[in-house]
């Protein structure tokens, strides 16, 4: 699995992060039957909309910044970008972004209005990462609090992703990621809330972060929280711990069984 810090340096591949709080051990279950636990692949699954869409919301970073209203600039031999007073368009041309091939389509991005001018959308019209499409909008906002010493970004996906084999995972929810800064950088630490849905396979995932989930910045993987994980109506709770920096967490199935995973990959 991939690390939590390993896209910390681009707030647009945040959403990416949550593949932390989906591990599993690498050994199924034998005490209970297929609909009854949540395995391995079924969690890689519900990541994957996320972690592909955070190629191209790499580049929707860089050129938000970049911010050339009413202008065109031609960013990369990869992509074009065409900038208008109210956002901009982006047109990759079938190439390699962050080490991932085949990166074709478009995407438009629509900046929020003055007052809310740290917000924007980007809706994603069949664009291609790899061997699936993404179709459909994600809202970035940021949200910063001088007194508490942090800065959150509320990202708001409605999103279905295309798998190469015709398949489709869809996501639709919210997730705040913040940043919370102490004294020191080993006091700081990035905290995960949110409420979103997954749909895959024939199946509904609804995740619900009941306890703040939290990671300190020394740390690959969460070390504290709790997150519900609702599969087509079997529930499970997630448990990370009490903030010790380690990569285990706990399974807890409605029976009460307590399955010890590791995080790492």
């Amino acid at each position: 699995m991939t690390h939590l810090f390993k896209r910390t340096g681009n707030f647009m591949a945040l959403a990416a992060l949550t593949v932390v709080v989906f591990s599993c051990s690498k050994d199924d279950k034998d005490t209970l039957e297929q609909d009854e636990q949540v395995s391995q692949t079924e969690l890689k699954t519900i990541l994957e909309i996320d972690a592909l869409s955070s190629v191209a919301d790499q580049v929707v970073a860089d050129l938000f910044n970049a911010d050339n209203s009413g202008g065109t600039a031609k960013t990369s031999e990869c992509y074009g970008a065409v900038y208008t007073d109210t956002g901009f368009s982006v047109t990759f041309n079938d190439c390699s972004v962050d080490n991932v091939d085949n990166v074709d389509g478009t995407l438009t991005v629509v900046y929020g209005q003055q007052s809310d001018s740290h917000a924007f959308s980007v809706t994603y019209d069949n664009l291609t990462v790899g061997t699936a499409s993404i179709d459909g909008t994600r809202t970035f906002t940021l949200v910063g609090n001088q007194q508490e010493s942090s800065v959150s970004f509320i990202i708001t996906s409605d999103m279905t992703l295309t798998l190469g084999d015709g398949s489709e995972i869809s996501e639709k929810g919210s997730k705040t990621f913040a940043f919370i800064f102490g004294e020191t950088l080993g006091e700081s630490k990035l905290t995960i809330d949110g409420e979103w849905m997954v749909k895959a396979n024939g199946n509904t995932y609804s995740i619900d972060v009941s306890e703040l989930l939290e990671a300190g910045f020394g740390c690959d993987y969460i070390g504290k929280g709790l997150m519900a994980l609702n599969k087509n109506g079997l529930q499970v709770s997630v448990d990370f711990g009490d903030g010790t920096c380690d990569d285990v967490a706990s399974i807890i199935y409605p029976d009460g069984t307590n399955e010890e995973v590791s995080l790492e990959d």
